[in-house]
């Protein structure tokens, strides 16, 4: 009976996932732009851009009306709502250390879900252009990352949240098979004695 129970809580889906921020990185002087997506009949309801470590208390940075379709701008931050493609595009320009914090996409909505914190990361440098989506690899249900390539000068944090998720799905894949084989094994074994 252990055993089931184990085995129950290995299949509820995310119980050993760890939840990673999706990582944005700019250089100072650049622009990114983070693409957020939201659902259908959420076009005429207000869309924000919110920084903080926690979605109940972030501060909005950018809103729009209640309009579908307003672009909006504050300062160097634009917000672009797209209602056709259920989606809105933040931009930020003229990056500057002071930029890098978490940040949330929103819709206030009563019935609305956070999406996956962005960590917004700047790095001294010549000025880019970055592009972020919130649909990659949310498909397969996992959370999305930007590509990382190590080069000198560069935090490795990013590499270790990547690290850390990698463990964790090997290590939920591994407990499966081996709970998977002792089942199998005590079938067996009950079959036989």
């Amino acid at each position: 009976m252990c055993l089931s129970s184990a085995f129950l809580l290995l299949c509820l889906p995310g119980y050993f996932t760890l939840s990673i921020p999706r990582i944005l990185k700019g250089t100072m002087g650049g622009t990114l732009v983070m693409e957020c997506r939201y659902n259908v009949g959420e076009e005429g309801h207000r869309k924000f851009w919110c920084r903080g470590p926690n979605w109940t208390d972030c501060v909005r940075v950018i809103e729009t009306e209640q309009m579908a379709g307003q672009e909006v701008r504050r300062g160097r931050i634009t917000l672009r709502d797209n209602p056709r493609e259920h989606l809105f595009h933040v931009i930020t320009e003229d990056l500057e250390e002071g930029d890098a914090d978490t940040y949330w996409c929103g819709v206030d909505r009563a019935t609305s879900v956070p999406q996956a914190p962005v960590a917004m990361t700047i790095f001294p440098g010549s000025s880019t252009v970055s592009m972020m989506t919130t649909e990659t690899l949310a498909s397969m249900g996992a959370p999305a990352l930007t590509s990382y390539m190590a080069s000198p000068g560069l935090p490795a944090w990013p590499f270790l949240f990547f690290a850390s998720f990698l463990f964790l799905v090997l290590l939920k894949v591994s407990l499966f098979l081996s709970f998977s084989y002792a089942a199998i094994w005590l079938a067996w074994l009950q079959r036989h004695l």
